[in-house]
């Protein structure tokens, strides 16, 4: 298993994706959109910053502004309106991902997320830019993925992968269910972030905490990738090729999440790893 470092000058990298060579990256901590190629690493200042991404059918890359609540996209450069959600979201939004038709799927994280209470939601966002509520009752959504009919939803505070049926044209989200317990096949401290789907069924997932991104069909383990002393933050498949951005605190006496994080006392990185397709 080889591994390739990208960039390793970033705080907190989210929406990992890739196209035509390129991976994009939101770095949410830094208030900038990543991109990196075969040239190095272009930085864009945002002002609002980004959080989940998705190439929209046409290749526009949308971008979830976290928290100014709506939804824009990337044209020749610039970043233009798509959708505003400000009616319906009360918090940031979260990760964000796409139906073959165009809907796009974003989560608002939750009022409270570190409560653990079970108050985000998943909205869908229709072409024209309408959007509405198509599940609640989460506990702080994360990862999103459409595989086949179904929606999976990383519920990070319920460590496990969560299940919907798409229903139809209007993408209802139906016949809630457990897809995968990292609970029951870790520990706890194994709760899932960003997450991508593989051609055979299985998932890849950014553990967080559990300092690994594994690859699980339901709850069974089919590959891992370890980042020891690294929190496991998103993850992308491209091919053979998982890319993967992780941090750590440069303060080893700072907690991540509630001391180093908000102190910027953070280094990430965003790597390849060759893995088994």
């Amino acid at each position: 298993m080889t591994t390739t470092t990208l960039c390793d000058e970033l705080i907190w990298g989210e929406g990992l994706r890739v196209r035509g060579g390129t991976v994009w990256s939101s770095d949410t901590q830094a208030g900038q959109l990543l991109e990196i190629d075969s040239d190095g690493v272009r930085r864009r200042p945002l002002e609002s910053p980004t959080n989940g991404t998705w190439f929209l059918p046409d290749g526009r890359l949308a971008a979830a502004r976290w928290r100014d609540k709506r939804i824009d996209v990337l044209v020749d450069g610039e970043f233009q309106h798509y959708a505003d959600l400000s009616d319906l979201v009360r918090d940031t939004l979260g990760d964000m991902t796409g139906a073959p038709c165009g809907r796009l799927y974003v989560d608002e994280l939750g009022a409270d997320p570190h409560s653990g209470a079970p108050i985000g939601r998943v909205l869908a966002v229709d072409r024209d830019g309408s959007a509405r509520v198509a599940a609640d009752g989460l506990r702080f959504p994360n990862g999103l993925a459409v595989v086949g009919d179904s929606l999976i939803v990383a519920e990070t505070h319920g460590a496990c992968l969560t299940a919907f049926d798409i229903v139809d044209d209007t993408g209802t989200l139906e016949n809630r269910r457990t897809w995968a317990d990292l609970a029951e096949i870790f520990t706890p401290r194994f709760r899932p972030d960003g997450i991508w789907p593989v051609a055979d069924g299985s998932i890849w997932v950014a553990a967080t905490e559990g300092e690994a991104f594994v690859r699980l069909y339901g709850n069974e383990v089919v590959d891992c990738v370890p980042t020891p002393g690294e929190f496991a933050i998103s993850c992308c498949l491209d091919g053979a090729a998982l890319y993967i951005s992780a941090s750590r605190s440069t303060d080893p006496q700072l907690s991540l999440l509630t001391e180093a994080l908000p102190q910027k006392k953070v280094c990430g990185r965003i790597a390849r790893v060759d893995v088994s397709p």
